[in-house]
């Protein structure tokens, strides 16, 4: 299960270079796979390639990331397609424009850099002949605020009202991909047609569902992979008055992260409930079914703010100044739009977007770090665990900034 949100995603690209290499070694293969919000993109950037080893694929997805730019996701900040939409926009909010704005930003780029990176027909083609058990992709419809899981392959399934989530089954394509990762307000939502039952307008599937697990095991898994982009920690009281970017920044945190690692917690408490033994593993009558475990790998930062902080780092050492201007004005721009040297706060929210060579090789850096942490600690089973979470994984400091 793959989660996150923009540039961030080569984080997970990280954390699986170095699962990769201890999954094989087991002969263990992910057979599913789901992913949400950006997390979609590489989710599908794997499972079209699941016919290959997984190590092949997670370094094929690493230098994918390591050459996208600004402009394979986004139209350059400074061109008349953008004046056009601050424009409309400014009318907009003086009353002299009723039309809405789609986004603030205009993302049209993205589907013809998916189209180039996704063999759509591929991951078909890995459904139907038994590699992969389902692959699937997480979007939120505006119309009903609920989840909906667009799937190929797994079991026929109906809604989940205590979650909110939907299923339909369907062929994955572009536009399941796009929705997943249209962060609202910044990227105008996407217009979903197929399958007909849930055609309608979606948008970024970590608004609801940031971390998939119960649509994982839902399609069938008996083991999970969650990698997700932070974990929970203490927040330190704000040393100065926060301003209207760290409560957009918070709000991404609150929406789009902070599920995630409760999700895992709760799964753990389930397993350590259902923990087989003598007369529970048993058989119990007619019809009933065994108890089961799901093993599980987490990777994720220990710190909340750790990627805003890297991004910080990184666009006031390659991006400030009249230098940062001449190497990548779009970078260099987003940067101080967001004010990111303010804080690690203000860089969560260019994170979003940063698609720099400089910062990619950081978090991947971190992504492998982070699951390599994973391994080297002791679980239940091989890289797997079982209970709660081992002493150290997730932090519970105080974050200062």
């Amino acid at each position: 299960m793959l989660a996150g949100g923009g540039a961030r995603g080569a984080y997970e690209v990280g954390a699986l270079l170095a699962l990769a290499p201890a999954l094989a070694a087991r002969g263990e293969t992910p057979d599913i796979v789901v992913g949400t919000s950006i997390g979609a993109l590489n989710g599908a950037f794997f499972a079209a390639r699941a016919d290959e080893p997984l190590e092949a694929v997670a370094a094929a997805a690493l230098e994918m990331w390591r050459e996208l730019r600004w402009g394979d996701a986004v139209r350059p900040l400074v061109s008349s397609s953008e004046l056009g939409r601050m424009l409309g926009a400014a009318a907009m909010l003086a009353g002299l424009r009723r039309p809405g704005v789609p986004g603030l930003l205009d993302s049209s780029p993205l589907r013809d850099t998916l189209g180039r990176l996704v063999a759509f027909e591929r991951i078909a083609r890995n459904v139907e002949d038994g590699t992969l058990t389902a692959a699937a992709v997480v979007a939120t419809a505006y119309a009903t605020t609920r989840s909906v899981v667009f799937h190929h392959g797994g079991p026929t399934l109906g809604p989940d009202a205590a979650r909110a989530i939907d299923y339909f089954a369907t062929s994955l394509g572009p536009e399941h991909v796009l929705a997943s990762a249209a962060i609202p307000g910044a990227f105008p939502a996407v217009e979903i047609r197929r399958p007909r039952a849930a055609a309608g307008w979606y948008g970024d599937g970590g608004v609801r569902l940031n971390a998939p697990l119960k649509p994982a095991l839902a399609l069938g898994a008996d083991r999970v992979v969650v990698i997700g982009l932070n974990s929970s920690v203490t927040l330190a009281q704000a040393s100065a008055r926060p301003d209207a970017l760290d409560g957009v920044a918070q709000l991404l945190q609150v929406v789009l992260a902070d599920e995630l690692a409760d999700d895992v917690a709760t799964l753990a408490t389930v397993n350590e409930t259902l923990a087989p033994t003598a007369s529970s593993a048993r058989l119990t009558g007619a019809g009933r079914r065994r108890r089961r475990t799901i093993p599980y790998i987490f990777v994720a930062p220990n710190d909340r703010f750790e990627i805003g902080r890297i991004a910080r780092a990184v666009h006031k050492r390659h991006y400030g100044g009249i230098a940062g201007l001449v190497r990548d004005s779009n970078l260099a721009l987003f940067g101080r739009f967001v004010n990111a040297e303010r804080s690690a706060v203000h860089g969560e929210l260019l994170s979003y977007l940063f698609l720099a060579r400089e910062f990619v090789d950081e978090l991947v850096s971190l992504g492998r770090r982070d699951a390599e942490r994973w391994l080297d600690t002791q679980h239940d089973d091989g890289p797997w665990q079982i209970g709660p979470l081992p002493a150290g994984t997730t932090s519970r400091a105080v974050v200062r900034d």
